[in-house]
């Protein structure tokens, strides 16, 4: 403890407040810095296992991946994707596989499957819910779910299909992964 014997009896007032002041501002820098490097460290980690996801290959390990990512309209990258832009980039990331740039484009490329033949990796198209028409997709991640770009205020998330909201839209699925392809149906 820091003890001044100064004889103006205002000065030791002063003279604690300034160095309690001092003190709270440098524990609150060393609390910001701690914060910022977690942050930092979080953030680092996050990318790896990204990267990682994304060279395994796995299309479903990929998406899942990038939950959290935040929803940015005409995003294609890792700092935002909207839902085109984060199904091209997954699948052009892992298997290479050259889509169209939007929802509706990617609707005509591929194989249409049946409802009740959905494999992991597939698109999952809806229809009128920002737009008519062909105007939101997703990747199909197996057991009755997709993950997708949802919207600004949900970005990168996984849904179920047989949520209310997505049934209403569903307007059907597509298989685009070449091991997949060669051995799927062929429906127009």
């Amino acid at each position: 403890m820091l003890r001044l014997k100064i004889t103006c009896a205002d000065r030791p007032l002063f003279l604690l407040t300034t160095l309690a002041t001092c003190t709270a501002v440098l524990l609150s820098a060393q609390a910001g810095s701690a914060h910022t490097r977690a942050n930092r460290e979080a953030h680092l980690a996050n990318v790896q296992a990204q990267n990682t996801a994304i060279h395994s290959g796995s299309v479903v390990r990929a998406a899942y991946a990038f939950r959290g990512t935040r929803y940015v309209m005409g995003g294609t990258s890792r700092s935002g994707f909207d839902c085109s832009g984060f199904v091209r980039y997954i699948l052009g990331a892992t298997n290479g596989v050259s889509l169209p740039r939007t929802a509706t484009e990617q609707y005509y490329h591929g194989n249409k499957i049946p409802d009740g033949l959905l494999q992991p990796g597939d698109l999952v198209f809806f229809k009128n819910t920002y737009k008519h028409g062909i105007s939101h997709v997703g990747i199909y991640v197996g057991s009755g779910e997709f993950v997708h770009a949802a919207n600004s205020h949900k970005g990168v998330r996984k849904d179920r299909l047989s949520d209310h909201y997505y049934q209403a839209h569903y307007a059907g699925a597509r298989r685009v992964l070449p091991a997949q392809m060669a051995a799927a149906p062929h429906i127009r």
